[in-house]
């Protein structure tokens, strides 16, 4: 990826290592020191359609709406800013295909999560899976989560967080089965002749409402 500017974030170390414990390491100094740079993160938000492949991963969810703030393929990361929950659809037990780690900006949320009982791989049903650790996430907290665990994030509607996701580590994620949303809750097609997905690319339209609503709210300029 090609920044308009250099910034610190060019030298932040890969956080390709498998280990959740150099994951949890790298990730926490990142969203950290991110948080505290207000001029950075304007700047992140601001230049996104100037850039192609950040505009493309920028996407409108069931779970909630992001941005891409930072690509950076060859150090295997990504860092994204997360906003417009949709209540309706935070009851979804879900994994990842990759390790993660969030920073809570605004809002909160209590978070669940889950153990499976048949196995770490493949899919699930909610008879699969009891609940393990339950955390009430408040701003400033943050937590690193591996791609084998399953959660549930019932987030307040005005949270929005910093969140950088490590490489592929699967095949695909999943979502319990029989919990998935009904279609008419799913984020509105981007043009009238196209069908509802789960999840799409942001339309310009889109990204400026995600932008002006950070404004708002006084977490970038």
């Amino acid at each position: 990826m090609v920044n308009s500017t250099a910034t610190w974030l060019d030298d932040v170390p890969s956080l390709a290592s498998p280990s959740l414990r150099a994951m949890q390491y790298g990730s926490r100094l990142l969203l950290n020191r991110l948080a505290e740079d207000r001029a950075l993160l304007t700047c992140l938000v601001h230049e996104i359609p100037h850039h192609p492949e950040r505009l493309v991963a920028s996407r409108v969810t069931l779970l909630l709406n992001r941005l891409s703030l930072y690509q950076a393929p060859d150090r295997s990361f990504e860092i994204r800013l997360n906003m417009q929950p949709r209540p309706d659809n935070q009851l979804v037990p879900h994994d990842h295909c990759y390790t993660f780690a969030t920073r809570i900006l605004t809002g909160g949320y209590v978070h669940v999560v889950r153990r499976r009982t048949n196995g770490w791989d493949g899919s699930f049903t909610g008879d699969d899976l009891e609940p393990a650790v339950v955390t009430v996430e408040r701003p400033g907290s943050s937590y690193t989560l591996g791609h084998t665990m399953v959660h549930q994030a019932v987030m307040e509607p005005e949270t929005v967080t910093l969140f950088v996701r490590g490489p592929r580590r699967k095949a695909a994620s999943h979502a319990a089965e029989g919990f998935m949303p009904p279609k008419d809750t799913w984020p509105a097609p981007a043009a009238p002749d196209e069908e509802a997905v789960e999840s799409r690319s942001a339309t310009i339209a889109e990204y400026e409402q995600m932008r002006d609503y950070l404004i708002q709210r006084r977490l970038i300029d």
